[in-house]
């Protein structure tokens, strides 16, 4: 195609974008390019995040309790290469998700983008549906990881004593209440304290990683006893209440429940790749920054392309160490299908170390898994509070708009953000079970599956965006191979079969995340299984999210009667002149380039 072809062409789209958004009505499932419009119309975020506030966003929302704390459970379930291998599989997940969301705020970086993308290739009752189970799922998320912290928190007194109901509940209200508060200080100060925190993040996980080689070869004082902790690197079956320091059947062994074998050993890893996926979701947040970032054509897709290899790959280095020093035997490695578990801390990295004679660094790191923990869920307030902004703005009647989707004279939408904090006190679910796992546990649930849904919905929704630019290029208008796309935008490599992945990959997840509960409601009640309203919990947590996701997406429809998008809707979709002034993302070549453009997400 000619180089006036393509000019005149992005004329024309210009002038339908112009044309359609005097004619835009007041609620978002008219024509697309009045919906772009629209969207910035009530736009009063302040776009003051540069690149590496973005990133720091994403990866201290990435890194919280997954690597440090629920790697061990991974590893008593699946052992120390089983955890590994589902860190990696789940991370496949991901890359194929976080590739397609590249291309597409490559060419929509707009405010309330994850929103949008289904709202607007798909159908605008799916966008809707997604915007609020997405909110949702990060309150919940904020409310899981303080819990998680005051659950980390247990474990700085002796493990026969344990903290009482009321200190518990001042280190959830103290947790609360600094949430809030730096949360309210507006986003350019919030994205200082996050890029320390990244760094913060950063330092601990290559610190633990080397204590795990020190510890690896002796220094300390190696106590393991008679067990060899680095072989063994995968059970010999399914042990739903763990083994206890025997590598075979031992006293929660259960003929009629454990799975033997290669089987046992297929599922175990299977059951962690679900949840490897909690502690590996939080790259899509980049994408919620595109309404405060300061050039979100330029860096938002270089962020969403490389920012989540790094936890990814910090996630496997740690573990991979960590399993050298912890395998499945260990007594102290937590369970979640057993009905007791160790009293002391869950985390392999401090289960290591209280086999040697280092005494203090227990201590140290249980505060600073607390401190990932908090952050974590600081920054799911941060996202929650700008997603549900975005949905007021987008679907809200006029006292919605004028309360959730208002910000205060310093751009900031105090008014969701208070209101999404309330969503934290379901934290304090965890006082009515002392060790706290069990709301956790579900909680955590809920998130996987429903993040999981709105991963495949996004994925849907490139594979509807990719079939529009083919109809453009059958008829000879415009295509995702020529130079005038490739300047503006992010070309993705292996696509569509990173969209493909991704969708199936999520769909998997939904449909078999609850397995294991169900399969041991059915095999029937045991001693040394939790009782059944436990497994009954794990159930709800699984599926309550993915039922309640396609309610929304039923209800919607049927009250708004919206249609699916026709792929002749999407011409005014691919070229959004409000951005045509901010500066493109240049894509560096060859492996020096992609190191650059990694150092330059960490820096």
């Amino acid at each position: 195609m000619t180089r006036s072809k393509q000019a005149s062409t992005l004329r024309t789209f210009e002038i339908r974008s112009d044309s359609a958004s005097s004619t835009s009505s007041t609620r978002p499932t008219s024509g697309i390019p009045g919906y772009v419009v629209r969207l910035f119309e009530h736009d009063r975020l302040d776009r003051k995040l540069k690149r590496h506030h973005i990133t720091s966003i994403a990866f201290s929302g990435t890194v919280g309790v997954g690597i440090f704390v629920t790697s061990g459970e991974l590893i008593g379930l699946s052992g120390s290469a089983g955890c590994v291998l589902a860190f990696a599989i789940a991370g496949l997940v991901i890359i194929g998700v976080m590739r397609t969301l590249a291309e597409l705020v490559s060419v929509r970086p707009i405010s309330g983008a994850l929103i949008d993308y289904p709202h607007t290739f798909i159908d605008p009752a799916l966008g809707f549906a997604v915007g609020i189970m997405y909110w949702l799922a990060q309150c919940v998320c904020m409310a899981t990881l303080t819990a998680a912290a005051a659950r980390i928190a247990d474990d700085f007194v002796p493990s026969d004593q344990g903290l009482t109901s009321g200190q518990k509940a001042g280190i959830l209200g103290g947790l609360f209440i600094i949430t809030l508060l730096s949360n309210a200080l507006g986003v350019k100060i919030y994205g200082r304290l996050e890029r320390v925190v990244k760094w913060l993040k950063i330092l601990l996980i290559l610190a633990v990683c080397v204590i795990m080689i020190i510890v690896n070869v002796g220094v300390g004082g190696h106590t393991f006893g008679t067990t060899n902790y680095t072989n063994d690197a995968l059970p010999p079956a399914l042990i739903w209440a763990g083994f206890n320091g025997s590598s075979s059947s031992g006293p929660n062994s259960i003929p009629n429940i454990e799975i033997p074998g290669d089987s046992g050993r297929f599922l175990a890893v299977w059951t962690c790749i679900t949840l490897a996926m909690f502690a590996c979701m939080g790259g899509d947040y980049v994408i919620v920054t595109a309404g405060e970032a300061e050039s979100p054509r330029r860096d938002l897709p270089i962020a969403a392309r490389f920012m989540y290899l790094v936890p990814i790959g910090c996630y496997m280095l740690a573990s991979f160490l960590a399993g050298f020093n912890v395998n499945y035997m260990d007594p102290h490695l937590f369970h979640p299908y057993a009905s007791t578990n160790s009293p002391t801390s869950y985390s392999p990295f401090i289960i290591a170390l209280q086999y040697t004679s280092i005494k203090v660094l227990p201590t140290f790191l249980n505060g600073c898994f607390l401190f990932s923990a908090y952050t974590t869920g600081n920054t799911c307030l941060y996202i929650s509070s700008r997603t549900l902004f975005a949905i007021s703005q987008l679907y809200g009647n006029n006292f919605i708009k004028k309360t959730l989707g208002k910000t205060n004279s310093g751009h900031t939408p105090m008014a969701a953000i208070i209101f999404c904090s309330l969503f934290g006190f379901l934290a304090f679910l965890g006082l009515a079970d002392t060790t706290y796992n069990q709301p956790i546990l579900t909680l955590s649930a809920f998130f996987t599956g429903t993040i999981a849904c709105i991963y495949a919905s996004e994925c849907l929704a490139f594979l509807r965006f990719k079939a529009g630019l083919h109809r453009l290029e059958t008829q000879e208008i415009f295509s995702r191979d020529d130079e005038e796309y490739r300047r503006r935008h992010y070309r993705a490599h292996w696509q569509p079969l990173c969209a493909i992945f991704g969708l199936v990959g999520c769909l998997l997840i939904v449909l078999f995340s609850g397995w294991p509960a169900i399969y041991l409601l059915h095999i029937g009640a045991h001693p040394s299984i939790k009782p059944t309203s436990y497994l009954i919990a794990d159930v709800v947590g699984a599926y309550f999210g993915p039922v309640l996701f396609v309610l929304l997406y039923v209800a919607y429809k049927l009250i708004w009667k919206t249609r699916l998008q026709s792929l002749r809707d999407f011409e005014g979709a691919y070229f959004l002149p409000e951005f045509d002034s901010e500066p493109y993302g240049e894509v560096r070549k060859g492996w020096r380039g992609v190191l650059g453009e990694v150092w330059s997400l960490v820096r």
